[in-house]
C-alpha cells in the first residue's frame, strides 16, 4: 500500500525541500506526484532541457525512502510554444480559439502539438529511464477535464473525415447509416463532412445539439481514438527511450465523455482523481464508491487514486473543509473499493496562480495541524491492514453495465431534460448500497458469467450479439435488469423499426405500448405488492407478454398498466423496469430481486448512510468493511465476523460505529 501527495518543489524555494521531505516521512507518506505541468520549467526553449532541478528534488525525497512518479507535463503546454506553431489551440463549437491563460488549451490532432509532445516525454523518458528513485509515469493530466474532448479545427474535421473513410469505405455507406436523406444532409464525398459545431439551430449561449444524431454518436468514438492515439504516442515515445517503468493516466471517475474501457487499454494501471465536495458539487458517498468500482472495472484490477481530496477545494470560491475524520473515511472508502495507493492532492497550498484556493495537507504557512495529523493516522492504519488483508479483493456478485457509447448518444438526446445517464445508473447502484451490497462495473464485452444479476439501465443502443449473450446469461440461470429506453436504437444511434423493447423484447416478455416523457406534468405513481413509488422522468406503458407485473401506474391516464414486469427466460429472469423510481421505490425493488438472486447482504438492517464492503482473501477468509458516513453514530446488527481488526476489540451482537468512522471486520 502506497500513500503520498501531489507535491510541486518548483513551487517552493529549494531550502523548504528538506523540510517537506522529512515531515512527509514522519506521516508515513512513501510516493509523490511529480512534474505533470512543469514543461516551461522543464523546456525553457525548444530543444533546451533542465532537468536539473527535478534531479536534485528527487535526491532529496529519495533520501527519505519517497519515490516518484512522474507526469508528462503536456497538459500545460508553455508560451513559447503556442506563439511559435500556428493551430496548436483547440477550437471550440463556435469557432473560437481557446487561448492561452489556463491550461489544457491544446488540440490532440495538431502535428505541431504531437511533435512537441512526443519530444518532451522522450527527453524524460531517456533522462529518468534508469532512476531508482522514479517508479512510473503519469500521461498529461485529466484528458477531457474542461471539455477539450472536443474540437472543431481543421486538424480535427481532417483527422475525422479519417476515421470515417476507415469505418464506412464508401459515403454511400456514411449517408446510409447516418440517415442523411433528412434535411438534405446527404454528402457527395467525404470531404463534405462537416464537425457537428454551430449551428443555424443553435442558441448563442448554448447547444441545442441540432446536428444529425448519427454524425454526433460517431464524432464521440472518433475523439475517443484521437485521446487513446495521443496517449499511446505518449507511451511509445517513454518505451523509444528506454524507460520501462509502469504507465497511467489519471482518470475522472464517472466521466462520461471519453470511453475510459477503450482509454485504459493504454496504460499499465489505472488512476483517478477524487474530490468529494468543492466548489462545483458535493458528491454523495455513493457516487463516490461507483467511480471507484467503475475504475476497479475498467482493468478488473487494484488501482491508484492519484489525487485525494485533503482540504477545503475550489477555484474562485471554496467547497466546505472536511470534517474531522472525513479525510480518514474517505481514503478508507477508497482502499476498501480497491485502491492501491492514495495519493492526497496537494501537500501544501500554494500561495499563488489559479488554484490558490484548493487546498492541500498543510495551509500557506506550511505548517501541520489537523489534517496532517489525521492524513499520518491514516496512513499508518491502512499500511498496516493492508499487511493483514494481503491480496485481498472486493468480491461482488451483481455487475452493472456501463456503456460508453450509450452514455455519447444519452448526452445528445437526452429524452426529458431531467434524465441523466450517470445518475440512472447511480440511483441503481445507490439502491444496492441501501441493501447492504456493491457491485462490480462491467463493459457488455465483458464475461458476464461469474455474476448472479446485471443490471443494465438505459441501454438503448443495442446490437443482435449484445442481446443474444444477454439471453444466454439469462436461460443459464442468470438475473438480468433493464431500464426504460433499453433497446429503444440502433448501434449507428437511429431509432429502431423494431417494437420496444426492441431486441429485448423476447427477453423482456414485454411490450411497450407507449411512453410518456414527464416533461410539464407531475410525478405518477408506481404501486406493488411491496411498493409505494413515484416516477418523475418517464413511464413505459407494458403490456406483458409472457412476463408477469411486479408493479402497477397509479393514476393519469395510464392508472392500473404495467410499470414494472418480471420474465421467467430458460433457467434465469429478466427484469423490464419501465420508470425512474425515487430511492424508496428503488432500494424496495432491488431488495426483492436481490433476494430472488439468491444475492445476501454481509449484514442485514445496516442503517442509512452506512456502507458495506466485502472482501476476499486470497486463503478464502472474508473481511467487511463498513463505512459511516454520517456524523452521528450508528447501530450495527449483529453479524458473523467476530472481530474489529481495525481495533482488535471484539465484535459480538449490536455494537456502535462512530460517526465518519471505518470498522475492518473478520
Amino acid at each position: 500500500m502506497l500513500i503520498g501527495a501531489d507535491y510541486y518543489p518548483e513551487h517552493w524555494p529549494a531550502s523548504r525541500w528538506e523540510t517537506d521531505a522529512a515531515m512527509m516521512e514522519q506521516a508515513g507518506l512513501t510516493v509523490v506526484r511529480l512534474a505533470e505541468f512543469a514543461w516551461a520549467k522543464l523546456e525553457p526553449e525548444e530543444g533546451v532541457y533542465d532537468f536539473s532541478w527535478l534531479d536534485q528534488a528527487l535526491a532529496v525525497l529519495s533520501a527519505h525512502g519517497i519515490r516518484a512518479v512522474l507526469g508528462t507535463p503536456t497538459a500545460a503546454p508553455p508560451k513559447w510554444l503556442m506563439d511559435r506553431y500556428e493551430g496548436m489551440y483547440n477550437v471550440d463549437g463556435y469557432g473560437r480559439k481557446r487561448g492561452f491563460g489556463s491550461r489544457r488549451h491544446y488540440c490532440f490532432n495538431s502535428p505541431d502539438y504531437q511533435n512537441a509532445a512526443r519530444r518532451i516525454a522522450a527527453a524524460m523518458g531517456a533522462h529518468y529511464k534508469n532512476h531508482p528513485a522514479v517508479l512510473g509515469w503519469q500521461i498529461d493530466n485529466e484528458f477531457g477535464c474542461h471539455n477539450d474532448e472536443v474540437c472543431y479545427c481543421e486538424h480535427c474535421r481532417r483527422e475525422f473525415v479519417r476515421w470515417l473513410k476507415i469505418k464506412y469505405a464508401t459515403v454511400e455507406e456514411l449517408n446510409r447509416a447516418w440517415g442523411t436523406v433528412f434535411w438534405s444532409q446527404t454528402y457527395r464525398s467525404f470531404d463534405e463532412v462537416i464537425l457537428p459545431g454551430y449551428a443555424q439551430c443553435d442558441g448563442e449561449n448554448g447547444r441545442n445539439f441540432c446536428h444529425n444524431p448519427g454524425l454526433l454518436l460517431d464524432y464521440m468514438r472518433c475523439r475517443t481514438d484521437n485521446i487513446c492515439a495521443f496517449l499511446q504516442m505518449q507511451v511509445d515515445a517513454l518505451r523509444q527511450a528506454g524507460s520501462r517503468q509502469p504507465v497511467t493516466h489519471n482518470f475522472m471517475g464517472t466521466y462520461d465523455r471519453i470511453d475510459y474501457f477503450k482509454l485504459a487499454k493504454g496504460v499499465d494501471f489505472v488512476s483517478w482523481d477524487n474530490y468529494i465536495r468543492h466548489q462545483w458539487q458535493a458528491y454523495p458517498f455513493e457516487e463516490a464508491a461507483l467511480a471507484h468500482e467503475t475504475m476497479r472495472g475498467l482493468k478488473k484490477k487494484k488501482f491508484w487514486v492519484m489525487e485525494q481530496q485533503s482540504g477545503p477545494a475550489g477555484w474562485s470560491v471554496m467547497g466546505d473543509t472536511p470534517r474531522p475524520g472525513q479525510l480518514r473515511l474517505w481514503s478508507w472508502q477508497a482502499y476498501a473499493h480497491g485502491a492501491q495507493a492514495i495519493v492526497y492532492f496537494r501537500w501544501r497550498a500554494c500561495l499563488f496562480g489559479a488554484e490558490q484556493y484548493w487546498h492541500g495537507i498543510l495551509d500557506y504557512d506550511g505548517v501541520p495541524r489537523r489534517r496532517y495529523r489525521e492524513v499520518a493516522q491514516t496512513a499508518g492504519e491502512l499500511t498496516r491492514i493492508d499487511t493483514l488483508l494481503s491480496g485481498g479483493m472486493p468480491v461482488n456478485e451483481t455487475a452493472l453495465i456501463k456503456s460508453y457509447d450509450n452514455a455519447f448518444s444519452h448526452r445528445f438526446q437526452p429524452h426529458n431534460p431531467k434524465f441523466d445517464y450517470n445518475a440512472l445508473l447511480l440511483s441503481y447502484y445507490e439502491g444496492l448500497v441501501r441493501n447492504g451490497v456493491s457491485c462490480d462495473v462491467r463493459s457488455i464485452d465483458d464475461d458476464l458469467s461469474p455474476y448472479k444479476l446485471i443490471i443494465l439501465p438505459a441501454f438503448q443502443l443495442l446490437t443482435t450479439p449484445m442481446a443474444k449473450k444477454l439471453e444466454d446469461y439469462v436461460s443459464r440461470g442468470g438475473q438480468v435488469v433493464v431500464s426504460f429506453r433499453s433497446g429503444a436504437r440502433e448501434w449507428n444511434n437511429q431509432m429502431t423499426e423494431r417494437t420496444l423493447p426492441g431486441l429485448l423484447r423476447d427477453l423482456a416478455g414485454v411490450t411497450v405500448t407507449e411512453f410518456n416523457s414527464i416533461f410539464y406534468g407531475e410525478p405518477i405513481a408506481v404501486q406493488g405488492p411491496h411498493m409505494a413509488a413515484t416516477a418523475s422522468i418517464w413511464c413505459d406503458l407494458l403490456e406483458p407478454d409472457t412476463a408477469e407485473c411486479y408493479a402497477r401506474y397509479a393514476g393519469d391516464y395510464c392508472e392500473g398498466t404495467a410499470a414494472i414486469t418480471v420474465n421467467c427466460y430458460g433457467k434465469g429472469k429478466a427484469w423490464y423496469v419501465g420508470c425512474d423510481l425515487d430511492k424508496d421505490g428503488m432500494a424496495v425493488l432491488l431488495g426483492d430481486i436481490l433476494k430472488g438472486a439468491g444475492i445476501a447482504p454481509p449484514v442485514r438492517g445496516l442503517p442509512d448512510g452506512v456502507e458495506a464492503v466485502l472482501w476476499k482473501q486470497e486463503n478464502g477468509r472474508k473481511a467487511l468493511f463498513l463505512l459511516n458516513h454520517a456524523k452521528t453514530p450508528a447501530v450495527i446488527p449483529a453479524s458473523s465476523f467476530s472481530c474489529n481488526l481495525l481495533t482488535g476489540e471484539p465484535v459480538s451482537g449490536e455494537w456502535t460505529l462512530g460517526g465518519y468512522e471505518t470498522a475492518v471486520l473478520g
